[in-house]
């Protein structure tokens, strides 16, 4: 077992908590479509329905996401590690080639996932080199469907035998 204190070694440790993965989608001042893979989703509170996420501070879609008023949670299946592996990029503004519809608040929806909340902006936090973001659930769907895991930094699935 390590002990080490570096950046790399506490990001490795990190690693060893297996968590879903998610696309967020909220649109800039434009109006145009913003996405980015988040695997720090974690509900937060039933009443009021709360969930939240961290952006990195460095993060290019960072100042959409802060200005947003609206945004949207995707729980992608464990068929959609493309859809993950795409959000994951470092240029935020990439829909080409990717189906989604406005949600009334001006939101990209993405299909196929099993679970999406529609969510407004509750409160947000500058912490260390991330900003934490609150949202109040306001809709979701969900169904079935195999989650899309993220492990010692490799996708996994529910039935995966690998170590």
């Amino acid at each position: 077992m390590s002990t080490n204190s570096s950046d790399a070694s506490l990001r490795q440790c990190l690693s060893h908590f297996a968590t879903g993965v998610t696309v967020v989608t909220c649109a800039d001042d434009a109006g145009r479509p913003c996405g980015i893979t988040a695997n720090s989703f974690s509900s937060v509170s039933l009443e009021p329905p709360l969930v939240l996420w961290n952006i990195a501070k460095s993060s290019n879609s960072l100042e959409a996401f802060l200005k947003a008023r609206h945004f949207a949670f995707h729980v992608l299946s464990e068929r959609q590690e493309p859809l993950s592996e795409h959000f994951a990029r470092t240029d935020h503004t990439r829909f080409d080639h990717i189906d989604f519809e406005m949600s009334d608040e001006g939101v990209p929806i993405l299909p196929g996932c099993i679970a999406v909340m529609r969510c407004s902006i509750f409160k947000t936090h500058d912490c260390g080199d991330h900003h934490i973001i609150i949202g109040r659930v306001e809709r979701f769907e969900f169904g079935d469907g195999d989650p899309l895991l993220f492990f010692r930094s490799r996708y996994r699935s529910i039935a995966d035998d690998r170590s």
